[in-house]
């Protein structure tokens, strides 16, 4: 009899303890714009002990700043903010005055680089895709609200574009690829975790500053730039859409994107979401040159291509609302009776 006060004193500091861990990471989720979801907290759980996720809290700071506020050594903060950069948890902001540590922004950048960590398991590959099936479709209604554009963008293959229209550096993976400073290669965070397809897995080009995160994170490894045109024309064969940045410079990467395993395509396929925007341009159909072999049906993820009957023969015919100008039809249309049109000017693409 005497055993029990004491017993449920344990039981009651276990059970405070353990609200006290659950509180820290959905304070997490808050951070990035995601109170109360269920798969959040336990994403950053799952590779975050207690005393990292509560580091995690009390950023943006410097070091200096992080041992005034917590009262740590200057190397411990220091040994677990590399660590934590490492899991894609951290980023580094090199100011004047020295380096400045911030969380992950949102989901997105939650997403795209704890997913890439060396040290991801099978396990946590399935909660992000277990958040991407029962939460991720109706949290992209509150981004589509709060996004004036979309945050990406589709880049046509430049090769169904005649040469009579204006071809922008903002249009061209080829010029994007030819400006940057260093290339990096990574998997496709979004397959990688969905494998709903036989696609090719590591094809995502990371530029630029970004090209520098990945090196540094050891999350990919760096390329030529004649490798990178390689695996461009690779991904244009294998049906894959080339995807951006919203921008019309400072590119970061390049994606290449299928309509199955996607965090925005199947949601703006499947239910309209305003996710990503089209390219600059729409495909057209030559009538004449149309042999109806139906290959463009077959390679449109948008399914903004349909047959009718015109003169004994089927012809193909674009749906101008689906059509995402990505060229992956008029790429492989034997009778070149597919080419890609200009439709929007420069300046729907932000600045």
């Amino acid at each position: 009899m005497e055993r029990q006060p004491a017993l449920r004193g344990i039981r009651d500091f276990l059970e405070i303890g353990e609200k006290m861990g659950k509180e820290v990471y959905e304070k997490l989720a808050e951070k990035i714009l995601c109170k109360g979801s269920k798969i959040v907290p336990e994403l950053f759980a799952m590779i975050t002990d207690e005393k990292e996720a509560g580091l995690l809290v009390q950023l943006p700071g410097s070091i200096a700043e992080l041992k005034a506020r917590l009262g740590w050594e200057e190397k411990e903060i220091e040994s677990r903010l590399n660590q934590l950069f490492k899991k894609g948890l951290v980023f580094k902001s090199k100011k004047p005055e020295g380096i400045k540590y911030r969380l992950c922004r949102d989901l997105g950048q939650f997403h795209d680089a704890s997913i890439l960590w060396s040290g991801a398991t099978q396990e946590f590959y399935d909660l992000w895709q277990k958040y991407m099936e029962e939460e991720w479709p109706a949290y992209t209604v509150f981004v589509e609200k709060f996004l004036p554009k979309p945050f990406t963008r589709v880049i046509p293959i430049e090769k169904t574009v005649p040469a009579r229209n204006q071809i922008l550096s903002s249009d061209s993976v080829q010029e994007i690829i030819d400006k940057t400073s260093r290339v990096a290669l990574t998997k496709c965070t979004c397959r990688l975790i969905a494998h709903k397809c036989d696609k090719p897995v590591e094809v995502c080009l990371q530029v630029g500053k970004a090209a520098d995160y990945t090196l540094e994170r050891g999350t990919g490894r760096e390329i030529s730039k004649d490798d990178a045109r390689r695996i461009l024309r690779q991904a244009e064969e294998a049906g894959l859409i080339h995807v951006t940045v919203n921008k019309s410079s400072e590119f970061t990467y390049i994606c290449n994107c299928c309509g199955d395993c996607c965090q925005v395509l199947p949601l703006l396929i499947k239910e309209g979401r305003k996710l990503c925007d089209p390219s600059r341009f729409q495909a057209s159909v030559k009538k004449e040159d149309c042999n109806g072999c139906e290959i463009c049906l077959e390679r449109c993820w948008f399914k903004a291509i349909r047959m009718i009957p015109e003169g004994g023969n089927s012809i193909a015919v674009i749906n101008s609302e689906k059509c995402m100008g990505c060229g992956l039809c008029a790429l492989k249309c034997p009778t070149e009776a597919i080419q890609l049109i200009q439709v929007r000017e420069k300046e729907f693409i932000p600045a």
